[in-house]
């Protein structure tokens, strides 16, 4: 049955974009690509108001991708309402509205998914930031991995990639694709090239050198690594033939997606780094970074859960993240759940003493001991929380110490939905 519905919807939503033939924009890669998803989203509905379309549930595997061309959402096992997913299919074929311009993203987990979603929509713009080992668990091998997702780019007329990312770097600097537009950080060996990038806990600075001219940035984002998410779409933009200061303009205004990251004001005057609506390896340890360059009178706490999805790696992984935290500046580190407590913990006591490292089976367990560490320091605590998922739910041990009950909605899974999956999740299973 799971097969038969997929290619119905695989059928239906080909034929939509051949006959309506959108400029598709496809994003991939393993970390910041919703992000990414986002601001380019932003960017192209300021310049093209309705015409633009992205899925407003994140859809982007092979049930969900062929769903956002079709305008729809999953119906669950609701089968009333897939016949009427498959009536509104038939009906778009001949819709005068159709957006011109579909922002897609390209997600992958499995070997063969993204032959599977090429043949619904081949990107017209295809950008890419990085290929890092995350979302493993159905491929033997890494290079698997990278092979899958380096599909895109043979079937996309114009590809915008991130030259820092060595694997990327090795597959296009013989590539005479005839529309090839790279981005990097810190170097000179690129098209769009930022630099002087600082980040403090209000704003993120940053300059863009493009064709020997310089222009000084400034957002309303903290990390600097949200320089990788923004690059893109100035690097479409060139594509485009937008002016610069139009860019400028529409992208000084762009902001964190709701429920990907939110800075919360917590209990004792502290701060919440809300990462928790999932975890990268590469973007934890660029956090750990962040949270080095803090200011020295900080407080600087870490809340991890494990990271998943890894297979084989797992081990290597979490070492690797422990050995980045025994090296950081952190202060005081609070791990949740199995992986953390088999990989991670024992490096993390053996170098940073069994005071500074807590474990636990449950985040409001870790949360509560978090409200002790920072109620026991005269500085002012900055907690940086990453990865929530079923049996995690960091944000509900959040939701517990805030300062204004009302931030309550900025966190993620706050719908019916989830509410009851974590009542039952904590009341039965912990």
């Amino acid at each position: 049955m799971k097969k038969i519905l997929l290619k119905l919807l695989q059928i239906s939503a080909r034929k939509v974009i051949e006959k309506h033939k959108p400029i598709v924009i496809g994003i991939t890669w393993t970390v910041g690509k919703t992000t990414t998803t986002h601001f380019i989203y932003e960017f192209m509905s300021s310049l093209f108001w309705d015409s633009v379309y992205m899925s407003p549930y994140d859809y982007n595997w092979e049930y969900w991708l062929p769903l956002t061309v079709l305008q729809s959402k999953s119906p669950n096992r609701n089968l009333l309402l897939w016949i009427l997913v498959f009536i509104k299919s038939f009906l778009l074929r001949f819709s005068k509205n159709y957006p011109k311009y579909l922002v897609l993203e390209y997600w992958i987990d499995h070997p063969g998914e993204m032959d599977f979603i090429l043949w619904v929509a081949k990107p017209d713009y295809w950008i890419i930031l990085n290929i890092s080992e995350n979302h493993l668990l159905q491929f033997p091998h890494f290079e698997d991995y990278v092979n899958e997702k380096l599909k895109l780019p043979l079937n996309s007329k114009n590809i915008i990639y991130n030259k820092d990312d060595i694997k990327l770097n090795e597959a296009f600097s013989k590539n005479h694709h005839e529309n090839l537009l790279s981005f990097w950080i810190s170097s000179k060996n690129a098209d769009l090239v930022a630099f002087n990038i600082v980040s403090d806990i209000n704003n993120l600075k940053f300059d863009l050198e493009y064709k020997w001219h310089v222009h000084s940035l400034k957002y309303n984002l903290i990390w600097e690594f949200q320089t990788y998410n923004i690059l893109p779409a100035f690097a479409l933009w060139a594509m485009l033939g937008v002016e610069i200061e139009k860019i400028k303009e529409i992208m000084s205004n762009i902001n964190p997606q709701k429920w990907r990251w939110v800075l919360l004001k917590w209990a004792n005057n502290s701060i919440i780094i809300d990462g928790s609506y999932n975890w990268w390896c590469v973007a934890i340890g660029a956090w750990i970074w962040y949270m080095d360059s803090l200011e020295w009178d900080f407080f600087k706490i870490l809340f991890l859960w494990d990271m998943r999805e890894l297979w084989d790696e797992s081990k290597k992984l979490h070492l690797q993240l422990a050995n980045r935290i025994i090296n950081s500046k952190i202060d005081k580190v609070v791990i949740v759940w199995e992986e953390m407590k088999k990989y991670a913990y024992e490096d993390l006591v053996k170098h940073l003493w069994e005071e500074n490292v807590s474990w636990f089976m449950s985040s409001r367990q870790a949360g509560r001991k978090i409200r002790e560490i920072i109620a026991s320091t005269s500085k002012q605590s900055v907690i940086f929380v990453k990865w929530s998922q079923n049996t995690i739910f960091l944000e509900e041990w959040i939701k517990e110490f805030l300062y204004d009950i009302r931030d309550a909605s900025k966190l993620c899974r706050q719908w019916h939905h989830w509410m009851k999956k974590k009542d039952d999740f904590f009341n039965n299973a912990l």
